[in-house]
């Protein structure tokens, strides 16, 4: 008996009972269900690449919606970044509290508010620091979406899919981050701005016909809906009184814990432990500095051609390694998929930190063309790149990098996160161990120029590898897996 059987009978479905026409339909609607709810998973990611517009646009024409000139200070730029990391540090602390109490599907709607506001202010920006505050709005919104989204897809799906359907949120973001990129060469940075507070609008009125979680409402007593919500998520080849029966068993040991006494126990603080530490080796792995800083990399790896173009196709190009883990996330494990990202991230950065550090500058003589003033103008050196004629290899080597981290690195933390604990604590754990990962990321865009100035890119390049290396180490040696495992 396969893997998947095995789950299937834990779960009460008689193996091979189910029609294949019925399975189809069931996993279609909670495809759609969980493609639905990461609506707001495609504007965290045109939040993530925005600051993408703001530097290429104001490099041409600094202008805001109302005409007046704006300019970004290098800390500044750096602000934008990392300010959406410590918003979602807020936003995790607090959707910890209300995905508690109001549910999963509630929690989606109250979760984008601070975004709507946040992006209003972005879009009619008029200098630089209400554009930062907006950025902070905009990352509490990040925070809550990631908690109450990734919940709501880890309790939908049937286990032995649950890997599979919840990467639907990890496509949404990518696509976001793209879009937002590829729009940018038409739209200037502060009409994208209002374009996304436009789709959290839409979002707000759809999200009441999404159904609220089974597990929810089974650890909050409410088992009538839980009964009508499963039947139509499981079908009737299950027993659903059983999948009731062991959820309320997995979640018996916290349910006294209505507060944070959770964070106590030993396990759980193994857990949050390990999710820590993923997302240190997440962060300065350069996952994040890479699609937040994608135009500024290019510029300081020596790539001069249309930067914003090719920036889109940084974003675009490696989505492919979103069906990588599509295809093996649930089969393979997220230990493999974490292992294989980390390990060609560390051989791709050791050969791109190689590449920029033989591309040196050559220093040329120049003389003025003028032969009277020769005398009165002396001739002068300027730094002229060696390897201007390779740049394709540095961003071939940026695109195979990003693939790499679309694999494994940047999402599956996310998801570990919302699986390593049951139902009844899973949102405020969860909005702990997110919260930290937040508080590194910020670290660690906020340090890219100060890296990057300190090491030189391909010194910084070289960094990354060895966080990767050491990454695969740790994923192999401690991260426990929940591939195919009823997680409560």
């Amino acid at each position: 008996m396969n893997t998947e059987g095995k789950t299937m009978e834990k779960e009460g479905i008689p193996e091979k009972t189910e029609p294949p026409q019925e399975r189809r339909r069931r996993l279609a609607l909670q495809i759609v269900l969980v493609f639905t709810a990461s609506v707001s998973y495609f504007v965290m990611g045109m939040s993530l690449s925005w600051p993408n517009l703001v530097e290429s646009h104001l490099s041409v024409d600094n202008s805001t919606l109302f005409g007046n000139q704006l300019y970004l200070h290098p800390w500044q730029m750096d602000m934008l970044n990392s300010l959406l990391s410590i918003g979602s540090v807020f936003g995790l602390l607090l959707a910890g509290w209300i995905v508690r109490r109001l549910g999963r599907q509630k929690s989606l709607i109250a979760a984008v508010l601070p975004g709507v506001l946040g992006w209003a202010m972005l879009g009619f920006s008029y200098n630089a620091y209400m554009m930062l505050i907006g950025r902070f709005f905009d990352g509490i919104t990040s925070g809550m979406v990631t908690l109450a989204v990734m919940t709501y897809a880890t309790e939908i799906p049937d286990t032995a899919f649950r890997g599979t359907i919840s990467t639907i949120t990890c496509l949404m973001f990518l696509m976001g981050a793209c879009v937002c990129t590829a729009i940018g060469i038409a739209l200037t940075w502060y009409y994208v701005a209002l374009g996304n507070m436009s789709v959290l609008l839409v979002y707000i009125c759809i999200v009441p016909f999404l159904p609220e979680s089974p597990t929810f409402l089974i650890v909050t007593g409410q088992e009538k809906r839980a009964t009508k919500v499963l039947e139509r998520l499981r079908g009737a080849y299950i027993d659903i009184g059983n999948e009731i029966s062991l959820l309320k068993k997995m979640n018996d040991e916290m349910m006294s814990n209505t507060s944070w006494s959770f964070l106590l126990h030993r396990r759980v603080q193994k857990r949050i432990l390990v999710l820590s530490m993923l997302f240190i080796v997440q962060a300065f792995s350069g996952t994040a500095v890479l699609r937040a800083n994608a135009v500024r990399i290019l510029h300081d790896s020596g790539v001069t051609v249309n930067k914003t173009m090719f920036a889109t196709l940084l974003l675009l190009l490696p989505i492919g390694g979103f069906f990588v883990l599509w295809s093996l996330v649930d089969r393979a494990g997220r230990k493999v998929c974490l292992a294989i990202s980390l390990t060609l991230m560390s051989v791709t950065y050791i050969f791109l930190g190689t590449k920029v550090y033989l591309q040196e500058p050559t220093v040329v003589s120049l003389v003025p063309l003028e032969p009277n003033s020769t005398a009165s103008s002396p001739p002068y050196f300027t730094a002229q790149s060696s390897g201007e004629g390779a740049w394709w290899i540095t961003v071939l080597g940026l695109i195979v990098c990003i693939f790499a981290m679309n694999i494994g690195i940047e999402s599956l933390p996310w998801q570990l996160s919302s699986e390593y604990f049951p139902t009844v604590i899973r949102s405020q754990a969860m909005s702990v161990s997110v919260a930290i990962g937040c508080f590194i990321a910020a670290t660690a865009l906020q340090l890219y120029s100060y890296m990057n100035e300190a090491f030189t890119t391909a010194g910084l390049f070289w960094a990354y590898a060895a966080v990767s290396g050491l990454g695969v180490v740790f994923v192999v040696m401690c991260v426990p897996e929940t591939a195919n495992k009823i997680v409560g």
